[in-house]
């Protein structure tokens, strides 16, 4: 659908705004992108260090190019690629588990139960309750387990504990909120999907290859890409958003905005109900994450991603670790890091908070400590480590918090009960994870912009 000439601001080149330029941008618009920062991605950002590509975070991608950000690509003609994630675990302790990509299978999901060591009475419930979560639900379903903690929906069919901690431990590796506060519908929609697609995949040139992909398609049909030029406020005039103030007036007939709902109804706080002001507000964030980055001179972690958690009958393991996401990068993509060489990327979550200063030194010891139980002589081979903490994470967003996903994907706050992309202003949508979608993470973001581009086609045809 041609737009007529009409001209868009998109604030931001995070997976949501660069991929929704990308999309305004096919759809005939003219686009301009104004970026804080000096690159593209946001939290889905990667750099380079004596050879080694590293991300922000610590990611993988669930459905991969059978996902909504394969679809963006194909949309927009861009030249991303990917690499399939094999080989994973999940490991309690010292039990572990190997996750096929098929993992919904009846001989798979036994093989995960026995692995993590259900107990044997358990066995059948706890089979039921797996395959359950791991198969998507028709769509009235899926509505009414929205408001349904997970932790409550595994509690009708088990109360192994060791069943329960890996789902625990699997809803924040997800959705990046604990079981009890977490959606079932959320999570059946990550998990079921992950399980259905079978595509576990990483980008190839580091997460912050998929905003560039994206952002080079933009630039080949006309759009314009500007970077260090941080966006100080937007403009609204007869009532309808009109352009943004960034070091000069950017006029747009609509304006996108990937900076997060909350940075947003900031901007135009003058112009907004103030029941939607005080609600937009009050709406809870996911936690953050700090992380430890390792360049190594060796291949020493053999699995290309773990999820890992210590034994919960074991106080002295609890004392001294932490549940961690490890994958490595380098082994999907091996043009990651120099040849013979690895990059491991470790991450645990915790309080988005940036001032809690001595939470983040404490919680990223742990991650080192932990590493050097599972893979002893790891730091042997560190040309250098990097420990990333929330401050950090806030720092790229330019967000007051360092939370990982954005709005918590809990139960008051998904499907029916997340924000809508329009906002009460005319002409200013959010877009991103905050804005509708479902899934993990990046593939929410992309999900976003799918339904976020289309509906502004509409809306201005």
């Amino acid at each position: 659908m041609a737009s007529g000439g009409r001209k868009a601001v998109v604030i931001g080149t995070g997976i949501g705004g660069a991929g929704c330029a990308a999309l305004l941008s096919e759809k005939g618009f003219e686009v301009t992108v104004l970026e804080r920062n000096s690159y593209s991605g946001g939290k889905a950002a990667s750099f380079e260090k004596d050879g080694f590509t590293y991300d922000t975070g610590v990611h993988a991608v669930g459905s991969g190019e059978l996902g909504p950000l394969g679809e963006i690509n194909r949309i927009v003609g861009g030249d991303l690629k990917w690499a399939q994630i094999q080989g994973n675990r999940i490991a309690l302790g010292n039990r572990v588990a190997r996750y096929p990509l098929d993992y919904g299978s009846d001989e798979s999901i036994y093989g995960i139960l026995d692995g993590v060591g259900v107990l044997p009475e358990n066995r059948d419930d706890c089979f039921l309750c797996f395959k359950d979560l791991a198969t998507m639900k028709p769509e009235a379903e899926m509505e009414a387990l929205e408001t349904v903690p997970l932790k409550e929906y595994v509690d009708k069919f088990t109360d192994d504990p060791m069943f329960h901690q890996m789902v625990n431990a699997t809803c924040g590796m997800l959705i990046v909120v604990t079981y009890f506060t977490g959606s079932t519908s959320e999570f059946i929609y990550c998990f079921a999907g992950m399980a259905e697609k079978a595509n576990l995949s990483y980008p190839r040139g580091g997460m912050g290859a998929m905003a560039r992909a994206y952002l080079d398609a933009l630039e080949r049909m006309g759009g314009v890409v500007e970077y260090s030029r941080p966006v100080e406020g937007i403009i609204v005039e007869g009532g309808r958003a009109v352009g943004v103030e960034a070091c000069g007036r950017v006029e747009a007939d609509v304006v996108v905005s990937n900076m997060g709902l909350q940075p947003t109804v900031r901007m135009v706080s003058d112009h907004l109900p103030a029941d939607y002001l005080e609600w937009a507000i009050s709406l809870r964030s996911s936690y953050g994450a700090v992380s430890v980055k390792y360049a190594l001179d060796a291949e020493v972690v053999p699995y290309p991603m773990t999820l890992w958690m210590p034994d919960i009958n074991d106080q002295e393991s609890l004392e001294k670790y932490v549940g961690i996401m490890y994958p490595v990068p380098s082994i999907p993509d091996p043009d990651l890091a120099p040849e013979g060489c690895q990059l491991v990327l470790a991450g645990a979550v915790l309080s988005p908070d940036p001032k809690k200063k001595d939470l983040n030194n404490a919680v990223l010891d742990r991650i080192e400590a932990t590493m050097s139980m599972l893979h002893p002589g790891i730091d042997d081979h560190v040309i250098w480590k990097l420990r990333t903490d929330v401050a950090y994470t806030a720092n790229i967003s330019g967000r007051d918090l360092g939370e990982v996903i954005g709005l918590s994907q809990d139960v008051k706050q998904i499907g029916k009960n997340r924000p809508e992309p329009r906002l009460p202003v005319p002409g200013l949508y959010i877009v991103g994870a905050d804005a509708g979608g479902r899934g993990i993470g990046t593939e929410m973001a992309a999900e976003s912009a799918l339904n976020v581009s289309e509906m502004i086609a509409e809306d201005l045809a």
